[in-house]
């Protein structure tokens, strides 16, 4: 059993369809008797992420919402986690797993984690693309467009959660994406041929650094 702690903001479109299909992972999460600390919506704050660090010394910490190569930001833009000198607060990802589904935090907030003592960080060096159907963005879980963006980016967290190393989870997302391409490519549709680069994309620009043996364990 671990403490894990996830951040949820809910303020446009992106963060919207991250934080609700988070739900199959935090339902995990609680399958496998870990404890989860959710900072939901307008509690994805810096100053509660900070408080519940400290206080609760989780193993594992997922974020969610849009980064830049130096930052990730929790609810309405708010910086959550910085290497910037002004705002830094990397080490507090000393001793932890970290998952980032968040764009180009990869570049140089994940490095700079690592070398703060951050057993092993997974993020994205550039963007991290979700296609998304108009119709369907009042109801995210609905959206069989956005769906395999998501389905597949959970992997690394569920079976993490599930014991996995690190390598392992990783591995089996790069399964589900090959199944997935498999899928596609056998659909003569636009809609497929539009998905397929944009998932091999968000592989390309994954980068895992630390310990990829490391399991929340």
């Amino acid at each position: 059993m671990a403490e894990f702690l996830i951040t949820l903001p809910e303020h446009d479109d992106v963060t919207d369809y991250c934080s609700n299909w988070s739900k199959a992972v935090i339902d995990v999460a609680k399958e496998e008797n870990h404890n989860v600390t959710k900072l939901e919506g307008p509690n994805a704050t810096r100053a509660n992420f900070e408080n519940r660090v400290k206080k609760q010394k989780p193993k594992f910490v997922m974020f969610n919402g849009h980064g830049d190569s130096k930052n990730i930001a929790g609810h309405s833009e708010e910086i959550v986690l910085s290497c910037e000198t002004e705002a830094k607060n990397e080490k507090l990802t000393k001793g932890q797993l970290v998952y980032a589904r968040a764009c180009d935090c990869g570049a140089e907030l994940e490095p700079a984690c690592v070398n703060a003592g951050c057993r092993t960080f997974v993020g994205y060096k550039k963007n991290f693309a979700i296609i998304k159907s108009k119709s369907r963005v009042a109801k995210p879980l609905n959206d069989p467009v956005a769906r395999p963006f998501l389905e597949i980016s959970n992997e690394i967290p569920i079976f993490i959660l599930k014991g996995n190393t690190v390598k392992e989870a990783v591995k089996k997302a790069d399964l589900k994406l090959e199944k997935e391409v498999e899928a596609l490519m056998t659909r003569d549709s636009f809609i497929a041929f539009h998905i397929l680069p944009w998932l091999l994309w968000n592989k390309k620009v994954r980068v895992v650094l630390g310990d990829k043996t490391a399991t929340v364990s």
